[in-house]
């Protein structure tokens, strides 16, 4: 069994438990197959994004909750092509770090944003602030009602409480630095 799949299958059981809730109550609520919860809580199959985003949602917690061990080492490096990543229709993620630091959560992920529909994101939690740098291509967004539109070196801090979006332009791949902050 791949590491971070039964890193996922540990935290998604450990936190479902902790809440007193049941295998069909966590599939109902986040909207997740029973029959995917449960191979994703045995550590088999890969779950995309928009599962453990779904997931994470329910269960109140953070992405990256669900991705990584709960301690991390002083000094964390992750080299090319390894961490916990996640992947959907339209985004791959990798989680680069998780951190808490004075009443608030850290997550930094490298991002692709592949072209062809947008991804419609759910809000998080109230004081939710997204950040994104893009590296490569083309990138629309940003909260639903006013996104923006970026290109290599530009950079967007916006409220992720509210419903956003994420849209490759001009038909390429799009590479970003995402940092999410939450409020513990």
């Amino acid at each position: 069994m791949d590491d971070s799949v039964k890193t996922i299958a540990a935290n998604v059981r450990r936190l479902r438990l902790d809440r007193g809730l049941s295998g069909a109550a966590l599939a109902r609520a986040s909207g997740v197959a029973r029959a995917t919860l449960a191979e994703l809580e045995a550590g088999r199959g890969n779950p995309t994004v928009e599962t453990l985003y779904g997931l994470a949602s329910v269960l109140g917690v953070t992405l990256a909750d669900l991705l990584v061990e709960a301690e991390a080492p002083t000094v964390h490096v992750v080299r090319a092509g390894e961490g916990p990543q996640v992947a959907g229709p339209v985004l791959e993620a990798r989680l680069l770090r998780q951190a808490a630091v004075e009443r608030a959560r850290v997550e930094v992920y490298e991002l692709r944003v592949l072209p062809g529909r947008p991804r419609r994101a759910d809000p998080h939690q109230a004081g939710v602030v997204e950040q994104l740098l893009v590296h490569a291509g083309r990138l629309r967004v940003g909260p639903e009602q006013e996104p923006v539109e970026l290109g290599p070196g530009d950079f967007v801090a916006f409220d992720g409480s509210v419903a956003h979006v994420y849209e490759a332009l001009g038909g390429e791949p799009v590479g970003a630095m995402l940092v999410i902050v939450s409020p513990s």
